[in-house]
């Protein structure tokens, strides 16, 4: 008897290399939900109102809203609803009207909605997991805290329809977004580096993020405690004020942000830029 050594599969899928998301990522993805989605309107519905109606990129760490039901498919999927939004879409998949309602119990439109959303995350899994590194698996109703960390970010697909926008909310992993295919788009030529670019080279500058003042008298420096509160002027709606630190020059403030999270540390998301000064 020979022994013959355990090789790697030639199937097996290589790993997604790592790349920021931007707005491609998110319409390829969008493109392989409208599919899926006509699909299933076809088959509920005579005629089709629901669209993918946003598709965006969202940062790392990024977990589900408040409030609404929520599933989830492996690590890659995750998606968020308010079911009773539904209700109407249901009344019309049994070609009723929106008056019927009172007549139609909630015992026979509460199973219906449920296979509704059911078939739709269904084709949704299928189409978007198809091609995609690891293994596939379908929706499972999740707790909010149970939601997929989504380490690497990923993309939001928002599905609706013009009067209910915001029917579902679909979270995809930034891994399905990395099986985009890149070969067929054209290399991007390098900038020729600009005078000032040059000039200014990888010269470190140092910026501070100001979350707030206030003013104490001397008395009450000297009796401060462990556990004291400061109440700074800074209303929690206001926004930081980003400052430039150069020697010799008094600090300038550059930019304007809302604090935030990026992974486990804090970070400053910008939200204006002051006016550049012209050398």
């Amino acid at each position: 008897m020979s022994a013959v050594a355990d090789t790697p599969s030639r199937d097996t899928a290589p790993a997604p290399r790592w790349r920021p998301l931007g707005q491609a990522d998110a319409d390829w993805l969008r493109e392989r939900a409208a599919p899926a989605l006509r699909a299933w309107q076809d088959e509920w519905f005579e005629a089709g109102a629901f669209d993918v109606l946003d598709a965006q990129a969202f940062a790392p760490g990024r977990a589900f809203a408040d409030g609404g039901a929520c599933w989830r498919a492996g690590a890659s999927l995750a998606a968020q609803t308010e079911p009773g939004a539904w209700k109407r879409h249901a009344l019309a998949a049994m070609a009723l009207s929106a008056q019927a309602d009172a007549q139609v119990p909630d015992t026979l439109l509460a199973p219906l909605q449920a296979q509704m959303l059911d078939a739709l995350l269904a084709r949704l899994a299928d189409a978007l997991a198809d091609g995609a590194p690891g293994e596939r698996a379908g929706f499972e109703r999740a707790l909010p805290g149970d939601a997929p960390g989504f380490a690497a970010g990923g993309v939001r697909l928002r599905i609706g329809t013009a009067r209910d926008p915001q029917l579902l909310d679909l979270y995809c992993a930034a891994e399905l977004a990395w099986a985009r295919p890149l070969s067929a788009l054209p290399a991007a030529k390098p900038a020729a580096p600009t005078a000032r670019a040059e000039a200014l080279g990888d010269n470190p500058v140092r910026l501070s993020a100001v979350l707030g003042r206030c003013r104490l008298t001397a008395l009450q420096l000297s009796e401060l405690a462990v556990g004291d509160v400061l109440t700074t002027a800074q209303s929690l709606h206001e926004p930081i004020a980003l400052r430039l630190h150069a020697d010799g020059v008094a600090p300038r403030t550059i930019a304007h942000g809302r604090p935030g999270r990026a992974q486990q540390r804090l970070s400053i998301e910008l939200t204006t830029l002051q006016q550049k000064r012209t050398p």
